[in-house]
């Protein structure tokens, strides 16, 4: 249970309770994203979304998007990305390092629960660089990396669980920033009838909708 405003939108803060809280939190709270930094997320569902507004609140100065979906990608322009990658096109790796001019990125978040994107995620980190680990992918699965270039370069690998968040205060918090506008988190949000609720799993699957909502009419 969470006390928020009585200002607050209550039809909106459902997502806040999982991936707008992991995403925001992970930059906040975990890997601390500093001021004048660069980031980039790999993925860009409701959490990789929400971290591109947290980083840009964070005061990242670079902040780039990487995901397979358009719209997704131009959304993450509107909410704060200084750059988006489509990794189906172009490998995100180099992507971030020619961005990044040649270092790589402070922190990266990797969202998709891909082994594969979170090699991409740690290849893709300036030396001293954090790597946040937030996407789930089946139980058991594992990933490998080159542990030389993790040693060497001094590169740090955390795994982030909703967003390491106290929610009594980081969700309140959140809200303050939404009727700031500092983090549109409404850009994600798409409501339905709950006859509609077929529909709304059929378009969050297809990536149509990034965070459906099934609102009960009185």
């Amino acid at each position: 249970m969470v006390k928020v405003p009585k200002n607050a939108p209550l039809e909106l803060l459902g997502p806040l309770g999982c991936g707008i809280q992991t995403g925001a939190g992970a930059v906040m709270n975990a890997l601390k994203v500093r001021p004048g930094s660069s980031f980039a997320t790999f993925g860009g569902g409701a959490v990789g979304l929400s971290a591109v507004m947290a980083a840009r609140v964070a005061g990242a100065t670079t902040i780039i998007a990487a995901d397979v979906v358009p719209s997704r990608l131009e959304l993450a322009r509107e909410l704060g990305a200084t750059h988006i990658v489509n990794s189906w096109e172009t490998d995100p790796v180099v992507a971030v390092r020619e961005i990044t001019g040649g270092g790589g990125a402070h922190y990266t978040l990797e969202s998709s629960g891909r082994p594969a994107v979170l090699r991409q995620a740690i290849d893709a980190l300036a030396a001293r660089g954090t790597c946040g680990i937030v996407g789930a992918p089946a139980l058991g699965t594992e990933a490998s990396f080159d542990v030389n270039g993790v040693m060497t370069a001094g590169k740090r690998i955390i795994g982030i669980i909703e967003g390491d968040s106290k929610p009594d205060l980081f969700i309140p918090a959140l809200v303050e920033l939404y009727t700031q506008g500092r983090f549109p988190f409404d850009r994600l949000v798409k409501f339905y009838a709950l006859e509609q609720i077929n529909q709304a799993a059929e378009d969050s699957e297809k990536g149509i909708t990034i965070k459906p909502i099934i609102r009960w009419e009185s």
